[in-house]
């Protein structure tokens, strides 16, 4: 089971052209200006602009598929389509454009301040009456697109000059969302054929998994102290068992941080055609001690890259959680549910110590944490299993993302910036000072003991008012 990134989702113009029909190409009302050439502007997926997906995909490499039969028609309809493809041919913003002559010079911009700079392609249409889907490699501002926290729109502007000819200008409006945005499907649909074609875009969740987010070096770090381990050594040990408490000591770690399962997935700007999820980063998690079944993945699949460990993320169509293989061979694996992290509260189970006590219950929190960790792995392990055969019996969105593989075919981790600054909401208190907390220390203490005092006195019965009347 390999992860298998698909051709560019269908969505560069070397596709789009063949597939357009008359109606893709605006007809001026003017006869005489009718024998102008037309064009149409396009920026998939949908008009929408993902910074996730620009930044994952930068140098993902598009043709994964085998090479075709040189003398088969479709062969001969793809060197076709590679013929009048020009610029980019995997680009997102790309114009259609019928060549109203032999030999005819063009020029194609596209701009758009807040995250590319100009980007443009001269060439010539050489075929008279031919369809051409031009595409300018765009020259992205990936730093800009990995600091949008907020969506909003973006005017993407179209300039087209053919000859001599003045340029002629179209602005789509299209709508730029947040870097947490992830898409997982591309839902295309053929109006005039009443039909869709669906394409899974689950491996873009690989770019939330990153190995080298700095504060993964402190999870490990933690987990040495913790003793769980003598060392990480990924699968040097050439032990399943091994590598199993290596897995485990990451997972108490977790739980010792407080983190929890939390099922928020919704992003603001929602688009049928393309559905996308919010996931949170490796930090915004430890921050929020929350992370809902995709948030929860990357973050444990980032520190187990760390270490060495081969890992994966299983998509089903409602649910993702994270797997591994168990040895270097890719001989076995497990899966590991996730949303159980949180079941052993490092935080309530020191809040409860002498309620536990009172119960008998003896449990270590490294116990309870080692049976919710058994527990996850179980429901991960069957689950696995089940979903696995739903893939390999063709249910297109069951997707196995092998990140080691996606790393090799290009798809790239978002990187992390921190914050410029911390914010705060308006008429929020200011960060204390060390004096500030240790008054406020002193001040808590005093309270508690008044509390006590409080409820060490003992109060009268109430008596009756005499009646003085």
């Amino acid at each position: 089971m390999h992860f298998l990134l698909p051709m560019l989702l269908s969505i560069s113009p070397a596709t789009v052209w063949a597939t357009s029909t008359a109606n893709s190409v605006i007809q001026s009302p003017n006869p005489a200006a009718s024998r102008e050439p037309a064009w149409t502007a396009h920026v998939d997926p949908a008009g929408q602009i993902f910074p996730s997906m620009i930044i994952a995909m930068a140098t993902a490499k598009s043709d994964q598929s085998p090479p075709l039969d040189p003398d088969s028609e479709e062969a001969k309809k793809d060197a076709k389509v590679q013929q009048q493809t020009l610029g980019d041919p995997d680009g997102w913003l790309y114009v259609l454009i019928k060549s109203p002559k032999a030999g005819t010079r063009v020029r194609v911009a596209i701009e758009c301040p807040e995250i590319m700079d100009t980007s443009s392609f001269k060439g010539v249409l050489d075929t008279e009456g031919a369809t051409y889907g031009i595409a300018p490699k765009v020259r992205w501002k990936y730093k800009d697109l990995a600091k949008v926290r907020q969506p909003l729109p973006v005017n993407i502007i179209f300039k087209v000059t053919l000859d001599d000819n003045e340029a002629d200008e179209d602005v789509k409006v299209c709508t730029l969302h947040t870097i947490n945005d992830c898409p997982f499907l591309h839902i295309e649909r053929d109006e005039n054929a009443d039909t869709a074609t669906i394409h899974n875009l689950g491996f873009l969740f690989a770019s939330y998994v990153n190995e080298d987010h700095p504060w993964v070096d402190k999870i490990l770090k933690q987990a040495l102290e913790s003793k769980t381990v003598e060392n990480f050594v990924g699968y040097q040990a050439n032990s399943e068992d091994e590598v199993l408490k290596q897995v485990y000591a990451v997972w108490n770690v977790l739980q010792q941080r407080g983190i929890t399962y939390s099922d928020i997935t919704k992003v603001s700007t929602r688009n049928d055609r393309v559905p996308s999820q919010h996931v949170r980063f490796l930090d915004e998690s430890f921050e929020m001690k929350q992370a809902n079944c995709v948030d929860g993945s990357v973050l444990v699949a980032s520190v187990l890259r760390k270490i060495g460990i081969d890992t994966f993320l299983m998509i089903t169509p409602n649910h993702c959680y994270i797997g591994f293989f168990t040895d270097a061979k890719r001989e076995k694996m497990a899966g590991l549910e996730t949303t159980m992290m949180g079941q052993a509260k490092k935080e309530t189970f020191d809040r409860t110590k002498n309620l536990r006590a009172l119960l008998d219950d003896n449990k270590t929190f490294d116990e309870a944490s080692w049976e919710s960790f058994e527990a996850a792995l179980s429901v991960g392990t069957k689950n696995l299993e089940e979903h696995s055969q739903k893939m390999l019996d063709g249910e297109f969105r069951y997707l196995q993302v092998i990140i080691k593989d996606a790393r090799e075919q290009g798809i790239k981790a978002i990187p992390y910036f921190p914050p410029d600054k911390k914010e705060t909401l308006p008429g929020a208190p200011a960060e204390l000072t060390p004096e500030q907390l240790a008054e406020r220390k002193r001040e808590d203490e005093l309270r508690r003991k008044l509390h006590d005092d409080l409820e060490k006195l003992k109060i009268p019965d109430a008596v009756k008012v005499p009646n003085t009347k």
